[in-house]
């Protein structure tokens, strides 16, 4: 294994397991009720309702967040491309965006749901809500970041806007669009379980609420850490994605530090 990928692994698990054990020692004796249950009550509730969990509820889950995250994406792109064409739609539309963050899902969650009905809708759109901006605002410093020198060459032969966009600052932005699709991808399963935990019609947000109103605990405790495994799934999918994409940014990276490393 090389030794690059050991310092990168070897110190979380390292501390989580050190976590986990001392969780388990502080874990009060089995009482009627438990309020925090230990870690091998939770995992001895994975392995009893593990199956269940993957076969009638995530499938729900996954979809909605997987809908929702390329509806974001595509929406995140949109807007930064708009903000980014036309300076006065920045300096409008930027504020009212920092500002629509700060609007409490939970308080608006219930709102889509009598607009929307109680199907998968209302929770692909708070997915979007989720997953959206952070998309928009890495794209958008991403579109900035491009080199002016380049800028210059393009414009110096004659390039439209649209093929300076679309062969320089679009490809300078892919670095910026995937921080931020990476950022989104931690909160999209959340967006998921938020919405059907409001409205419990199916999904691992079910689930849990039907674990935590008949106080299994163990249950719930084993439903979320399905949904942290789901999360990492989704953000490794998306890190994937990115290295097939932008090849020739990581191969750039690498020739930084190895220069660095030699000292030229």
């Amino acid at each position: 294994m090389p030794r690059a990928l050991v310092r990168s692994v070897f110190p979380p698990l390292l501390l989580l397991a050190l976590l986990l054990v001392g969780w388990q020692l502080r874990t009060p004796p089995r009482s009627p009720v438990t309020v925090v249950p230990g870690p091998a009550a939770i995992a001895a509730a994975l392995t009893r309702d593990g199956e269940l969990l993957l076969r009638d509820y995530a499938p729900v889950t996954l979809l909605e967040t997987g809908i929702g995250l390329i509806i974001a994406a595509g929406i995140g792109v949109g807007v930064a491309a708009l903000l980014d064409a036309f300076a006065w739609v920045r300096f409008a539309l930027y504020p009212l965006l920092i500002v629509s963050q700060t609007i409490p899902l939970f308080a608006l969650a219930p709102v889509l749901i009598l607009i929307l009905g109680f199907g998968i809708e209302p929770k692909i759109t708070i997915v979007v809500l989720f997953c959206a901006f952070p998309i928009a605002v890495a794209t958008l410093d991403g579109l900035g970041s491009t080199a002016p020198e380049h800028l210059r060459l393009l414009r110096s032969f004659g390039a439209t806007r649209w093929q300076v966009w679309r062969k320089i600052r679009l490809p300078s932005a892919l670095p910026g669009l995937f921080s931020g699709l990476r950022i989104a991808a931690t909160y999209s399963v959340t967006g998921a379980i938020v919405g059907e935990y409001i409205a419990p019609t199916a999904g691992i947000g079910k689930y849990m609420r039907s674990a935590y109103q008949t106080f299994k605990t163990a249950e719930a405790f084993a439903a979320a850490a399905l949904v942290i495994a789901i999360s990492l799934l989704v953000v490794g999918l998306v890190a994937s994605i990115e290295r097939l994409s932008i090849r020739w940014y990581y191969a750039r990276v690498r020739e930084g530090l190895d220069s660095d490393e030699t000292g030229d």
